[in-house]
């Protein structure tokens, strides 16, 4: 463990640091500091080395200590224009990890808002998805989720991003589960995304390259990517309908399909709520927590079985 420094003033040990642990020293300097043992360990631990070396943290017993003096200036930079996107936006996992969701909500605003300032399109559409998607787990129907992943796709459409690809399938799913509305124009969608200060989503799109109907085409993709994922999985979702009926006809093939889903880490939510299906479960709780393809998977089963039985 490196002594805090001792002799350099704490404003220009800061300013002196490589441009990684800058941020993550601000953003320490914001943090709580009952919040503070999770940068002990993780990713952030070659920054947290290039800190200690400076004198700024100490780390002793798996808590970390920031040097007092450090502390202040810290926080006074990450108050600048140049830092606080990043801060906020590092703030916000830390939130949203904590389980303090409305906390992180606003903070992911607050950096979606600053992104702007960074006239970087890839950067401002990884905002707008990261945003879309805390948002989705608070309210996942929302027309805002929607219309943030749209501006997301949009801007990495026109921007040649490559995680254009990414993009339409989050508006795929988006329209799996919850469908996209009948009329909802270009100007609706940016209004949405324009309630967070600082987005400036219509002109943006105004001020990148562009071709005729190039938006409209990617609804289209959205949409026929949407009818793929209702193909691919109705022999589950058929499955699932007649056996929850008392049809065993191909019992043996589902509880096969459910074993393979349970081998998967990110399909055993879903795995778990088909078999609560199964047992005769039939209350919107079981929505509760699932992601975008398990909710369209689960909500679309659950209105054949009513529409079946004639409720």
């Amino acid at each position: 463990m490196e002594p805090f420094l001792r002799d350099e003033d704490p404003a220009d040990a800061v300013r002196s640091l490589p441009e990684p642990a800058r941020r993550l020293f601000l953003t320490l300097c914001c943090v709580r500091e009952d919040d503070l043992h999770m940068y002990v360990v993780g990713d952030a631990d070659d920054e947290l080395a290039v800190l200690s070396e400076h004198g700024l943290i100490e780390i002793e017993d798996g808590r970390l200590r920031l040097h007092p003096g450090a502390v202040e200036a810290g926080r006074t930079m990450a108050g600048l224009a140049d830092s606080r996107f990043h801060v906020a936006d590092q703030l916000a996992a830390i939130e949203h990890q904590q389980g303090r969701h409305d906390r992180a909500l606003d903070l992911k605003a607050e950096a979606l808002g600053l992104a702007y300032a960074t006239t970087d399109p890839h950067e401002i559409s990884k905002q707008h998805h990261d945003y879309a998607v805390l948002l989705g787990r608070v309210d996942n129907g929302s027309p805002h989720v929607l219309a943030h992943y749209f501006a997301s796709a949009a801007i990495a459409l026109r921007s040649g991003a490559p995680t254009l690809r990414d993009e339409i399938e989050m508006l795929a799913m988006f329209a799996f589960a919850f469908g996209l509305p009948e009329r909802m124009s270009l100007n609706d969608f940016c209004a949405l995304a324009e309630e967070i200060e600082g987005v400036r989503l219509w002109d943006l799109l105004s001020e990148l390259p562009s071709a005729p109907e190039d938006l409209s085409g990617l609804v289209v993709g959205a949409m026929e990517r949407a009818h793929e994922t209702m193909r691919d999985w109705s022999p589950l979702m058929t499955a699932v309908v007649l056996q929850a009926e008392g049809d065993d006809q191909w019992a043996a093939q589902l509880q096969a399909e459910l074993a393979g889903l349970e081998q998967n880490p990110g399909a055993i939510p879903l795995a778990r709520v088909l078999r609560r299906v199964l047992a005769g479960e039939r209350g919107p709780e079981l929505l509760n927590g699932l992601g975008m393809l398990p909710f369209g998977l689960v909500s679309k089963i659950l209105a054949t079985l009513r529409e079946r039985a004639g409720s």
